[in-house]
């Protein structure tokens, strides 16, 4: 039987304990960082639509798109469990929060990379607009024949 992924956005109090449990260790602990928040208001903005990424009702992954303008989307926080990385979950959470953002009307979306995952990006179609950073600017268009 084939496995079922599905993106959804956090709601329930196990959502949320998931998708902090996810992003806590990944984009924090792995990288010796501290003072992770889980109240950061940002979570809980009505423009911001926090993320899980589910494989067979299980949580492997998490996103947060948040909407910056009219047609314009940053994409945040995107972490997939340690021990299921380097599997395609990646992609496909980047697939599917592609899917939410023209779902939502979003034209066009932005990430601040983690300057390792650059090649990961730009294997997706995202293209470098400042490279120079610590956490380099991609862009993605979301509109079919759109040059970057």
């Amino acid at each position: 039987m084939p496995s079922r992924i599905r993106l959804k956005r956090v709601e329930s109090d196990g959502d949320w304990a998931a998708y902090h449990r996810i992003r806590k260790r990944v984009l924090w602990e792995n990288r010796g960082l501290d003072g992770y928040d889980e109240q950061h208001p940002d979570d809980r903005l009505t423009s911001n639509h926090p993320l899980l990424l589910m494989h067979d009702g299980k949580p492997v992954g998490t996103a947060r798109l948040d909407v910056a303008g009219p047609r314009l989307g940053v994409v945040r926080l995107v972490a997939i469990k340690p021990n299921l990385q380097r599997r395609g979950l990646g992609r496909i959470l980047m697939q599917e929060v592609e899917s939410y953002a023209r779902h939502v009307g979003l034209e066009r979306l932005e990430v601040n990379a983690a300057k390792e995952a650059e090649g990961f990006y730009q294997s997706l179609g995202w293209v470098a607009v400042r490279s120079d950073r610590k956490n380099p600017l991609m862009t993605k268009s979301l509109s079919p024949g759109e040059i970057q």
